[in-house]
């Protein structure tokens, strides 16, 4: 019985340090700019925030052969396209606004992702099956230290096939929407003047 109590305190913390990491690389895959799953972008420009969202207004009603669809508030842009071009990862663009009092400049923060909607699927499926490899790891090292047949590992590495699945579906979306999201980019850099989202 010592040992088995011993057993607990020397290799349980591990699996909670295993937990995190495991949570960690999982959410460095879902987020990772260099993965390209969610391009992001941040930049500054000199123009205010008021004339950023006149400008976005402006060249939506005249200078839009793509046909984009947006809604504006003081600090909050998001272009899409219309609506009968959307398909599940189709992209969409939003764009957040921070004005720099001190040097009077306004911090951009731009974001490329399919619709919201499909993104917290993925991620909440995501972290489902991370807590259920979790479990079943548990599990199986319990059973093992009990002399049971050992299937809470089944679930670890169905878990882990499922995992990998998800992150290439995200890969797969990002691919089909490779068309699409330069042209979200070009409006918007017609906008700001610049060639702020090349990197």
């Amino acid at each position: 019985m010592l040992t088995l109590h011993r057993f607990f305190f020397d290799f349980y913390p591990n699996l909670y340090k295993s937990e995190i990491v495991a949570w960690y690389f999982y959410l460095m895959l879902m987020n990772t700019n260099d993965l390209k799953l969610r391009p992001r972008f941040r930049f500054n420009t000199t123009m205010s925030r008021d004339e950023i969202v006149e400008k976005f207004r402006r060249e939506l009603s005249e200078n839009n052969p793509h046909h984009f669809t947006g809604m504006l508030t003081d600090f909050h842009i998001q272009i899409k396209f219309p609506a009968h071009l959307h398909r599940l990862w189709t992209p969409h663009m939003e764009i957040n606004l921070e004005e720099n009092l001190q040097d009077k400049s306004t911090s951009v923060r731009v974001l490329l992702a399919p619709v919201s909607t499909i993104w917290t699927m993925i991620v909440f499926l995501g972290i489902v099956v991370s807590t259920s490899i979790f479990i079943g790891l548990m599990l199986g090292v319990s059973q093992w230290m009990i002399e049971q047949e050992m299937w809470g590992f089944y679930i670890v590495g169905f878990g882990s096939v499922i995992l990998v699945l998800l992150y290439l579906i995200a890969r797969q979306g990002r691919t089909l929407s490779r068309k699409e999201m330069p042209q979200l980019k070009e409006f918007a850099d017609q906008v700001f003047e610049c060639d702020c989202m090349s990197n």
